[in-house]
């Protein structure tokens, strides 16, 4: 029946009907869902692995992302949305272990905006200072950041320092970035996300060793704010725009401006895995969880300034290996070894494809390897930065004996014009490596599980 049928008071009622139905199922409609579990949007990929020549890792378009603008008020739980906008079992741990007026201990230590290993509580030299834990393979970081940004904007001259803390990488491989071997690795990758994130809070670095990132509960965006005397007077386990304003606001009020997400204009980033149907070489996996195994890799490491000129430098360790086990390795020291090489994309080398393929040799005092030697398959694709991976069974590691892992190829730079042979030996313990990081479909939702937001 049509409306103008109808007696004008049924009319006028029929329409409001019309109206509250309309806002119902509005809200029943989910604001910004993925569609994938994964993904951050729906235009192309940013370029995360980085060929040959292609510039810096994670430069892609810019993509219609999902919003980043904060709206959700903080301390709010509910079973959708981000992490970040539920409370977990670690989010309960985490504030209890840093309850309001708690200090940090007087031995623990950060990089300050000087590259300078300092005391941590010596940064608090304004009346409130806010750090907020950051990496470039942490989702809900790129995600988030945008909204500390806009509150750093309204409050930084309210007597209030801002400051990121780069840590260790969260989901090394997202984006096509791997785990940092030195601290100047780490520098430069906090070179590389002051460029990409176009970020203007200066950033304080974790030593190597994840002093901070250890002692925040392995946290990767965890958010903190103190007084001069370095007691804490708000805290959240996740990065929170709307939470830290209105923290903020309760300790030294509103300020003149609100600026939004919008008003920045920053990089949004869409996914961060590659598709298998992009995939050029086939990955591999330890059946179950995999455990990441503790690490090093041999020689001495250049200054920032070398790692970041993509000039060719033989002692720049322009591949980094991610090695991992399986739960009856870690348990027995029998079971299956994997072993991951990766180009590092900030130090802008791939592999040559037109000369001998990636060999490695594994040297194991008492215990038992195979195969000890290997070489991955050739490719057509002159270059690529994809992984080169492998399984190794292993009988009899005894935990108090490293492994050397050695390989060899050929790294290259089209746009600067070199190829070159490159030898590097890295040592590997039969020992967990909690700072590691979890990497999606091995140790982080194994066989291929994919997280829902």
């Amino acid at each position: 029946m049509k409306l103008s049928n109808l007696p004008i008071l049924y009319r006028f009622a029929a329409l409001i009907v019309m109206v509250l139905m309309s806002g119902t199922l509005q809200a029943q409609s989910p604001r910004g869902q993925r569609q994938d579990g994964q993904g951050f949007g729906q235009g192309p990929r940013s370029g995360g692995q980085r060929g040959a020549g292609q510039g810096r890792p994670g430069q892609g378009r810019a993509g219609q992302g999902r919003g980043q603008g904060g709206g959700q008020r903080g301390g709010q739980a509910s079973q959708g949305g981000r992490p970040r906008d539920r409370v977990r079992p670690r989010d309960t741990q985490f504030n209890e272990r840093f309850p309001l007026g708690a200090e940090l201990p007087e031995d623990l230590q950060v990089y300050d905006v000087d590259r300078e290993l300092v005391p941590v509580n010596s940064i608090f030299q304004s009346k409130y200072t806010v750090i907020v834990g950051g990496c470039l393979t942490c989702p809900e970081f790129r995600n988030s950041y945008p909204e500390i940004e806009a509150v750093a904007r309204d409050f930084k001259d309210r007597d209030v320092d801002f400051y990121f803390l780069y840590q260790s990488l969260t989901h090394p491989e997202n984006w096509g970035f791997v785990q940092p071997s030195s601290i100047e690795d780490r520098f430069a990758q906090v070179d590389h996300a002051k460029e990409l994130l176009q970020t203007q809070i200066p950033w304080l670095t974790d030593p190597i060793d994840n002093q901070l990132k250890t002692y925040f509960l392995l946290t990767p965006n965890s958010q903190f704010v103190f007084d001069q005397a370095g007691k804490v007077v708000h805290r959240n386990s996740w990065g929170h725009g709307a939470n830290l304003r209105e923290s903020l606001e309760t300790l030294v009020g509103k300020p003149e401006t609100l600026t939004t997400v919008e008003d920045l204009n920053l990089p949004r980033f869409e996914r961060h895995l590659t598709p298998k149907s992009e995939m050029l070489v086939e990955r591999v996996s330890v059946e179950g969880k995999a455990v990441p195994l503790r690490v090093e890799s041999g020689g001495e490491s250049n200054p920032v300034s070398a790692l970041l000129s993509s000039d060719f430098n033989q002692s720049n360790r322009y591949v980094k290996l991610r090695p991992e086990a399986d739960q009856q390795l870690i348990e027995t020291g029998t079971g299956t070894l994997y072993l991951g090489f990766r180009q590092d994309p900030v130090l802008g080398a791939s592999w040559n494809n037109l000369a001998s393929p990636p060999e490695y040799k594994i040297v194991a005092e008492g215990a038992t390897v195979s195969p000890a030697m290997g070489q991955s398959t050739r490719l057509e694709v002159e270059s690529d930065n994809e992984p080169r991976e492998f399984l190794i069974e292993v009988k009899n590691w005894d935990a108090d004996k490293p492994i050397a892992v050695k390989i060899q190829y050929f790294a290259c730079n089209k746009e600067k014009g070199w190829c070159k042979s490159v030898q590097q030996e890295f040592t590997v313990w039969l020992d967990e490596d909690k700072s590691a990081g979890m990497v999606n479909g091995r140790s982080h939702f194994p066989g291929g599980g994919r997280r829902r937001n």
